[in-house]
């Protein structure tokens, strides 16, 4: 048994998919592997590009927001999380809100993207709001869980940036609107501590009205 399925439903008379959690034991990497079985073998509808029988060479998702968490970056950057805020990411601060995201080119196109080919030039280490992005329908708790993992991530990146400073001795940003960031706007999440996605369990990110859906679903199933 493996510990998470994601399995394909008819939504709307399209083919999409949900997610039921079989171990307390999950983690985001099962969520991520999952995802990727389905992505592989379902056939999905391409729902934004309804031509295409394929994902390869379509950038639209590519010149969207794309939040980063703690674990991309250190995929991305190694030990060098300093340039990574620097160099590879763009932090927006509005009041007390910090919103980090991957670097957009000229064209507002994330900086990975190849223009030539349309693909990703970084794929085996893309930000995880990418490597979950599916582009076909989905049911609700299917976009809680996604929305949950990729917040709670995010969440932990602005908790590292707070101990980052630029060479002027200050909080990296690059665009700010009266910028009053706070550090305790930003708790610790279960991301803390981890570097590698298997070592962070989905029950201890998930909120307990989405846990026992995803748990229950999976019981109720095998029942």
């Amino acid at each position: 048994m493996v510990n998470i399925d994601v399995i394909p439903v008819n939504i709307r008379g399209q083919l999409g998919y949900d997610v039921r959690v079989n171990s307390e034991q999950a983690t985001v990497q099962d969520y991520i592997d999952a995802l990727d079985n389905f992505i592989e073998h379902s056939g999905c509808y391409r729902s934004r590009n309804e031509i295409a029988d394929s994902c390869y060479g379509c950038n639209l998702c590519c010149q969207e927001r794309i939040p980063v968490t703690l674990v991309d970056a250190l995929k991305i950057c190694g030990n060098d999380i300093k340039r990574c805020f620097k160099d590879v990411l763009y932090v927006y601060v509005e009041g007390r809100v910090v919103d980090i995201t991957m670097g957009l080119d000229d064209e507002g196109r994330c900086i990975f993207l190849d223009k030539e080919k349309g693909i990703c030039s970084n794929y085996l280490n893309r930000p995880l709001v990418c490597h979950t992005f599916v582009c076909c329908p989905s049911t609700r708790t299917a976009k809680e869980l996604r929305e949950e993992v990729v917040n709670a991530g995010e969440d932990e990146l602005v908790r590292s940036w707070f101990n980052i400073k630029g060479a002027n001795g200050r909080l990296v940003i690059h665009e700010g609107v009266s910028p009053k960031p706070d550090a305790r706007d930003y708790p610790v999440t279960p991301f803390s501590g981890s570097e590698d996605y298997r070592q962070v369990r989905l029950k201890n990110i998930c909120s307990p009205g989405l846990w026992k859906r995803l748990y229950k679903a999976s019981k109720n199933f095998g029942a």
